[in-house]
């Protein structure tokens, strides 16, 4: 049963697009998501079918005096495939939602768009360079380095009355964004730790839009309660440069948010899981005028050895 935990455990973000956020793409924790802690065994697929609700809101640069708000739904379908031991590939296909709107003004009507459709596939890979085993303890320790990026598949070309919307009302970001990130889980059952920071690094799209180099952490300790219940308590956070739109900086965008991310999992039959966890900002040190909600995501997962 432990085996299996360790496989299909990892609570969830994230990445490319998850939780608390200044912009569509900076959120925290670890983009690899299925990947988690879980050690590879060579033909093994993990599926999962994750749902994420998650809202923000910001002034808006182009409109000074207008406030921007998003909430954002994503079903995305997850593969995760060990080809061999010690590497995980992880492929999301994001189905997004977004209703964005822009405050009205005294001169101005309130704008709103609907945007639905395919966002910015991301393709991953984990790769575990160091293991340790103490049989006496019966504990284990992993080191793993991850690489990927998210490929501009999601239109960002959407307009409304003829004008083309804000970019964070975009189902894509128009633009490749590579990211890279070390980590190192500890497994000692019935407990498990783990921790993993990661780099992002977008390029700027056919519109001059650059998103902000991001730096996305997370630490998370799980527990196991009795045989098909796991709990967990996690810290993810999110410290991004400013957007840029043609070389110039947008104020209202980038900066720091630390959320708590508690988390359950549930052993449903044989090998498929229900998970469950919501990301709560308790820290923001947010450029400009911006806030955050909570975040919520709930997956279905099966593993097939």
């Amino acid at each position: 049963m432990l085996r299996a935990l360790l496989r299909v455990l990892p609570l969830l973000w994230v990445l490319v697009p998850s939780a608390a956020r200044a912009c569509s793409v900076c959120g925290c924790g670890d983009p690899l998501v299925l990947a988690g802690d879980s050690m590879p065994v060579a033909g093994t697929f993990r599926f999962a079918l994750d749902f994420e609700v998650l809202s923000a809101t910001a002034l808006s640069d182009d409109e000074p005096g207008r406030t921007e708000s998003l909430t954002q739904l994503t079903l995305r379908p997850v593969v995760v495939y060990s080809p061999i031991e010690r590497i995980n590939l992880v492929l999301q296909i994001p189905l997004v939602r977004k209703n964005w709107s822009l405050s009205a003004t005294d001169t101005q009507p309130a704008e709103t768009a609907t945007p639905m459709g395919l966002g910015d596939i991301d393709l991953g890979v984990r790769v575990f360079v160091w293991q340790s085993t103490n049989m006496r303890s019966q504990s284990r320790q992993s080191v793993a380095v991850a690489g990927g990026t998210t490929f501009p598949t999601g239109s960002d070309d959407a307009t409304v009355d003829g004008v083309r919307l804000d970019q964070h009302a975009q189902l894509g970001t128009g633009a490749w964004i590579p990211y890279a990130g070390l980590l190192y889980a500890f497994h000692q059952d019935p407990w498990n730790f783990l921790v993993s920071v990661t780099g992002k690094f977008p390029t700027t799209n056919g519109y001059g839009y650059r998103y902000g180099n991001a730096v996305l952490w997370t630490a998370t300790v799980r527990y196991r309660i009795v045989e098909p219940f796991a709990v967990s308590l996690g810290v993810d956070g999110r410290q991004a440069q400013r957007d840029t739109s043609e070389g110039v900086p947008q104020q209202n965008t980038g900066g720091l948010v630390i959320a708590a991310v508690p988390g359950v999992a549930w052993n449903v039959a044989g090998p498929i899981w229900l998970l469950g966890q919501v990301q709560v900002p308790f820290a923001t040190a947010l450029y400009g005028v911006q806030s955050v909600g909570v975040t919520g995501l709930a997956s279905l997962q099966f593993v097939l050895n």
